[in-house]
């Protein structure tokens, strides 16, 4: 991996804070009043506690795969890729993650609510009747929903210390982590789906009010371009190469497809048909308002102060210069609410696979109540452990986003998604395919092997799908018994986890 190193320059700060802190102090205490609100539902069953029972309508699905979309990596990381690497490179990672939540709505979406699991690593189960398929995914899905919580936390510690200077980055890292766990482990996926469904509609909202402002202050579009560009000439095009486009592209088209909060998040859904419309309006919606970000917010935080001693900063800066204590509370608020909304999904996800499919596995039998005690004692151990990473972070928050999605491309890509709709795939090649994918991009990555920035998944998911074929079509065929999972989620929904059976 290439590092980024950051500019020494401004690093900007609210002035007058008490306004702004009180807006966050309010939003916090909402949020974990509705984990208080929905704690004695959420232990009523796991189904209620990891997938909300089920019951997710469409309107609420479509702001809420958008707030956990557009996580830290888009709210900063977009806007951040356009100040550092050129507007256009930005556009392009919008468009490349709008696709994978295309393709995610048209071959994913319907299947894997139709099986009525709790977990992807229990569809992956189901897909191949095996145990051990759900085990290799549930270890990858967990390292994956780990190592993605560092960004998030990353950007609450930004947040935290644009709000409130005096309580400093590190200290705004604890207190971000301490309060998203809380309301995690209180009320389970009922909890995480209405305060992601108020946070995406606040999400849509602020990153839209600095565009009139910023229009009219530099003279509307051209003139706002034209302002970037006269501080950064490269503002407007991009700075990286050919095959960078390539490996960002490759990522988020096909790593959307294997994000361990998209899987919990669609399974919520009350029905196929409500996961897959959730999709087809988050798309537009995420396309619109990045779009903007890359070329607008940034472009006026760009014009304004070419000198950021982080690009992650640049919409704190474009608040800093237009706006009030007021406003720029409820920006903050809303970089939380895209924090927020990314990192409790994740934490969802991370403890359903070390508190629910593992233990399942390994066959170890855990009751309900020991497995939600076991639930949310994973919620607080991976707030934490990451917080810890987060306190030294390792890069730009949308660099470490694309870097673990280039990992989930790798490893999972396969036998997700295509094994989905490849009837010949077996469990060998999907194990096979898994480690694999995950082990070459890691050690492409960590060992430094590849040049340009994020170019490992060229390597990796190709030689991930080669396994994959080769290692299905050189053992034996899928039995008939093996094939009922592929038969049941291309048809009639069942009840949650009725379907899925294994290999002992």
């Amino acid at each position: 991996m290439i590092p980024l190193p950051l500019q020494n320059g401004v690093t900007p700060e609210v002035e007058s804070g008490l306004t702004a802190i009180a807006v966050i102090i309010a939003y916090f205490a909402v949020v974990v009043g509705i984990g208080v609100y929905y704690y004695k539902r959420s232990r009523s069953s796991t189904s209620d506690f990891w997938i909300a029972g089920g019951q997710i309508k469409t309107y609420v699905q479509v702001f809420t795969f958008y707030a956990v979309l557009a996580s830290a990596g888009s709210f900063f990381g977009i806007g951040g890729f356009a100040y550092s690497f050129g507007a256009s490179f930005a556009m392009l990672l919008t468009v490349a993650v709008a696709a994978g939540g295309l393709f995610t709505m048209i071959f994913l979406a319907g299947p894997i609510r139709r099986a009525g699991v709790y977990t992807v690593p229990a569809y992956l189960q189901m897909r191949y009747q095996s145990k051990r398929v759900r085990l290799v995914g549930a270890i990858i899905f967990a390292v994956a929903a780990w190592a993605y919580t560092i960004p998030q936390l990353t950007a609450g510690g930004i947040t935290m210390g644009f709000v409130l200077p005096q309580l400093g980055y590190q200290l705004g890292v604890a207190v971000a982590a301490v309060g998203f766990a809380l309301y995690v482990a209180l009320g389970g996926m009922w909890a995480v789906t209405w305060t992601d469904f108020i946070q995406g509609i606040m999400m849509v909202a602020l990153s839209l009010i600095p565009l009139p402002v910023i229009l009219l202050e530099f003279g509307g579009v051209g003139g706002t371009l034209s302002a970037a560009i006269a501080s950064n000439p490269g503002f407007a095009g991009s700075t990286e190469s050919g095959v960078t486009h390539l490996g960002i592209s490759l990522v988020w088209i096909l790593g959307v497809l294997s994000l361990p909060q998209f899987g919990q998040r669609i399974l919520s859904s009350e029905s196929d048909k409500a996961a897959r419309r959730g999709f087809m309006w988050m798309v537009p919606l995420y396309i619109l308002t990045f779009g903007l970000s890359s070329f607008i917010v940034a472009g006026g935080a760009m014009a304004v102060e070419p000198n950021l001693a982080n690009p992650d900063f640049f919409y704190y800066l474009v608040l800093d210069e237009f706006f009030g204590p007021l406003v720029q509370g409820l920006g903050a608020a809303a970089l939380l609410a895209a924090i927020m909304s990314t990192t409790d999904a994740l934490l969802i996800a991370l403890s359903a696979s070390l508190s629910h499919d593992i233990p399942e596995t390994m066959g170890w039998g855990l009751s309900n109540r020991q497995e939600l005690l076991v639930g949310q004692a994973v919620i607080w151990g991976g707030a934490l452990t990451t917080a810890l990473v987060a306190l030294d972070p390792p890069g730009l928050i949308a660099t470490m986003t694309t870097l673990v999605t280039g990992g989930l491309a790798s490893g999972l890509f396969p036998a997700i998604a295509v094994g989905t709709w490849w009837k010949r795939a077996n469990e060998w090649g999907a194990i096979s395919a898994m480690i694999v994918g995950f082990i070459v991009y890691g050690v492409l990555l960590f060992g430094d092997f590849m040049g340009p920035l994020f170019a490992e998944a060229l390597v990796a998911v190709p030689v991930g799908l080669l396994v994959f074929f080769g290692v299905s079509l050189a053992t034996r065929r899928p039995t008939g018994d093996e094939l009922i999972g592929f038969q049941t989620f291309h048809s009639d929904s069942i009840s949650p986890e009725s379907g899925v059976t294994g290999d002992d």
